[in-house]
C-alpha cells in the first residue's frame, strides 16, 4: 500500500511541483538543491519527500527536502544564530513500565557515548521527566531513543514516555532553549498529529521541540522498526560534522534515507518515515 502511495504522491503532486519550480531550485555546484514543504490538511501526514516509484527517479533523486509547520517557524529557525558549543545529550529507554521493550535503544545510547564519553547519559531509571528538562537546557544536541505516543483527541498531550511518565508535546514546547541546535527523535510518530481531523494544527514532537528553540529536528512521520532506527541514527552521526553548527542535518538525513532505500528497496515502511524539519 506503501508503495503505491508514494507513486501515487509523485504522479499527482510531487513531481508536478518539482517541474514547476526546477529552474529555481537548479543549484551550480552540482549538490541537489533545497525544497521545504508544508503541506495543508490530509497531506501533512504523508511522506512528500519519498515520492516515486520505484526503480523510477523520484524526490529522493531530485531533490533534499526539509519540513516546516508553519512559514514563520521556518523564518525563526533560519534567523536564530546557530549554537557556539557542541554539548550532547542522549535520553534512551530499552526498558519503559507498561510497554514493549525496545532492546536496540541500548546499542544506539552505547555507539552515541563511545563517540563522546562524557556527555550526558539518561537511561532507563535515570530517565525521568524531571531529570530530562532539567538536563536539556545545557544540551544544544539532544538524542531520544525512546517510544513515543500521540493523543488523537487531544494532540499536545502526547508526548515521549519516560521512566516516569509522559513528557508532554506542551511542555516541551514550553521550554525557551538558548542553545538549542538538534534534536534527532529515534522514537514512533514524532512528526505528525495523528489524526486527520487535526492535521492543520501542526502539534506534534517536532514542532514542539522546534517551539523550545532547535533549529534542527529529525522526527518520523510513523512507527520505526527498532533495529533499523538505531542502524539510521549511527549511519546519521557518523556523516555530520563534530561542529556545534548541525546545519548539514537535512543533507546527512537525505544520503541516510537514500542509503535505507537501496538496502531495503521494496520496504519504504522501513525508510520512507524518516524526515527533517529546520533550515
Amino acid at each position: 500500500m506503501l508503495t503505491e502511495l508514494l507513486g501515487r504522491l509523485w504522479d499527482t503532486a510531487v513531481e508536478q511541483v518539482l517541474d514547476a519550480v526546477e529552474q529555481r531550485l537548479r543549484p551550480g555546484d552540482g549538490v541537489l538543491p533545497r525544497v521545504w514543504w508544508m503541506p495543508t490538511g490530509p497531506l501533512g501526514l504523508l511522506p512528500l519527500h519519498a515520492a516515486g516509484h520505484p526503480a523510477r527517479t523520484g524526490a529522493l533523486d531530485r531533490v533534499v527536502s526539509s519540513y516546516t509547520p508553519t512559514l514563520r517557524t521556518l523564518a525563526r529557525a533560519q534567523g536564530r544564530p546557530a549554537a557556539t558549543a557542541l554539548r550532547r545529550l542522549t535520553v534512551a529507554l530499552d526498558r519503559t513500565p507498561g510497554l514493549p521493550d525496545l532492546p536496540a535503544t541500548a546499542a544506539e545510547a552505547a555507539s552515541l557515548h563511545a563517540a563522546d564519553p562524557g556527555m550526558p547519559l539518561l537511561t532507563n531509571e535515570q530517565a525521568t521527566a524531571a531529570r530530562v528538562t532539567g538536563a536539556l537546557p545545557q544540551a544544544s544536541w539532544a538524542h531520544f531513543a525512546c517510544h513515543a505516543g500521540t493523543n488523537p483527541d487531544a494532540p499536545s498531550e502526547g508526548g515521549l514516555h519516560l521512566h516516569d511518565g509522559v513528557l508532554s508535546i506542551a511542555e516541551i514546547g514550553r521550554r525557551n532553549l538558548d542553545e538549542a541546535e538538534l534534536a534527532y527523535l529515534s522514537a514512533c510518530s514524532t512528526g505528525h498529529v495523528g489524526r486527520r481531523r487535526h492535521a492543520d494544527e501542526s502539534i506534534h514532537l517536532a514542532s514542539a521541540f522546534q517551539l523550545a528553540g532547535f533549529r534542527h529536528v529529525v522526527a518520523s512521520l510513523w512507527p520505526l522498526d527498532d533495529r533499523v532506527a538505531a542502524d539510521a541514527a549511527d549511519h546519521f552521526y557518523r556523516l555530520m560534522p563534530n561542529t556545534p553548527a548541525a546545519d548539514d542535518t537535512a543533507i546527512a538525513l537525505h544520503r541516510v534515507i537514500r542509503h535505507l532505500r537501496a538496502e531495503h528497496p521494496g520496504r519504504p515502511h522501513l525508510w520512507a518515515s524518516l524526515v527533517h524539519s529546520g533550515p
